[in-house]
């Protein structure tokens, strides 16, 4: 397929996709979801070490698929569309959260008619405006690949592996065990994120079957350049080449020329203060950051191309790990208390992650955040994509570390 226009999303989408079975294994235990006429796209992997593990992907895709396309959820990104408010597109969330809740309880029903244990992983990816809605669940990953970075969006949710974590961003792991996944016994921990796309833009979803044999980040970037139909057959037989150990499967899709041109909303804001016009008192906010002071518009957003928008509650702590590498974190409404001192927008935490420096002190969120999250192999990427805005990022960092320590 290529060049789809799909309901409620802005840009023109070519689609790309492939499964295969692994030289070594028996069956296919992995499963996609191409559901165009929803904006809907999602990977699941089979647990192989359980029963059935071809059934619980395929099952936990069609429950997803079906609560998406049910009224209350249909009703929800409706409304986000006509009016992209913060309040509804936590709705958005709540109802991709809903989905994989729901395959969660009818895997643990099948199981229980069954006598037996299944579980799977569960990627989606839903299309709006000119977002990507991603819930993610297991050890599959999705990937943004912009001009200037790859980004991993999602965090294994495997048993945790502090070295590996310090060795920075890589898609080589040691065997671990899942922590998380639809149908498993251990709590279900669904992670959302939405990122902003831009023509140009490319988003993967794979299982780990075909992420992992292409080696570390540099090579998941390069693997991941040209078009979608050359980045799922080079995958493919990357995995194959390495020996097949585990099927692959991924969904590539590429933004293309945008068809809806948005009104710019011209309402005045205040930097911190999130309003129904979030994105614009957004951009005013990152601009008071300390490392991009200065700096124009256009470069602040090329540097926010490595950022990710995500949320944490009140009472949890930020993570100086994600994604597999270390990570500093810009405050866009909120606060949080790291050791004694209370920040909140445009606040920069862990700010010495970005030159890959571990700070040992907790980051406790005060009252809800939403944030961006920068991984340091990101941020690095787009410096080198352009040295003088790189130059100008770590100048400021540098000055930004001298005055805090």
């Amino acid at each position: 397929m290529g060049g789809r226009i799909l309901p409620r999303f802005d840009f023109r989408v070519d689609i790309e996709h492939a499964s295969v079975t692994g030289k070594v294994r028996a069956k296919n235990e992995d499963n996609l979801t191409i559901a165009p006429e929803l904006s809907l796209f999602g990977v699941a992997d089979g647990m192989g070490g359980l029963s059935d593990g071809e059934v619980a992907s395929r099952l936990a895709l069609d429950v997803a698929k079906e609560r998406i396309s049910a009224k209350p959820a249909q009703r929800a990104i409706e409304a986000y569309v006509q009016s992209p408010t913060l309040e509804r597109r936590r709705e958005v969330f709540a109802q991709l959260r809903d989905a994989c809740e729901a395959a969660h309880a009818r895997l643990t029903e099948e199981q229980e008619r069954r006598k037996t244990m299944m579980g799977t992983t569960l990627d989606l990816c839903l299309l709006a405006r000119d977002k990507a809605f991603v819930v993610h669940v297991g050890d599959g990953r999705v990937y943004l690949v912009r001009p200037r970075a790859t980004l991993q969006l999602t965090e294994d949710h495997l048993a945790r592996d502090p070295a590996s974590a310090r060795a920075g961003g890589s898609a080589r792991r040691t065997p671990r065990p899942l922590v998380s996944g639809v149908g498993l016994p251990s709590p279900l921990r669904a992670d959302v994120f939405v990122v902003d796309l831009r023509r140009g833009d490319t988003v993967v979803l794979a299982t780990d079957g075909a992420y992992a044999p292409l080696g570390d980040e540099a090579a998941v970037t390069s693997a991941c350049r040209g078009a979608p139909r050359a980045i799922v057959d080079h995958v493919i037989r990357q995995s194959l080449a390495k020996g097949g150990r585990d099927n692959a499967s991924l969904i590539v899709l590429r933004i293309e020329e945008r068809l809806v041109a948005r009104a710019t909303d011209t309402t005045p804001a205040k930097p911190g203060k999130p309003n129904e016009h979030a994105e614009q008192d957004d951009m005013l906010t990152v601009q008071h950051c300390p490392i991009f002071v200065g700096l124009t518009a256009s470069n602040v957003l090329a540097a926010l191309s490595a950022g990710i928008e995500i949320e944490v509650p009140s009472g949890q702590e930020l993570p100086r790990f994600e994604a597999g590498d270390l990570c500093a974190y810009i405050i866009l409404g909120g606060m949080v208390k790291v050791g004694s001192t209370t920040l909140g927008a445009p606040g920069l935490v862990f700010a010495e992650s970005l030159v890959g420096v571990e700070r040992n002190v907790a980051a406790i969120v005060s009252d809800d955040v939403r944030c961006l999250r920068i991984r340091r192999d990101d941020f690095r990427e787009v410096a080198e994509h352009d040295p003088v805005l790189g130059l100008a990022l770590y100048q400021r960092l540098a000055g930004h570390l001298a005055r805090a320590h």
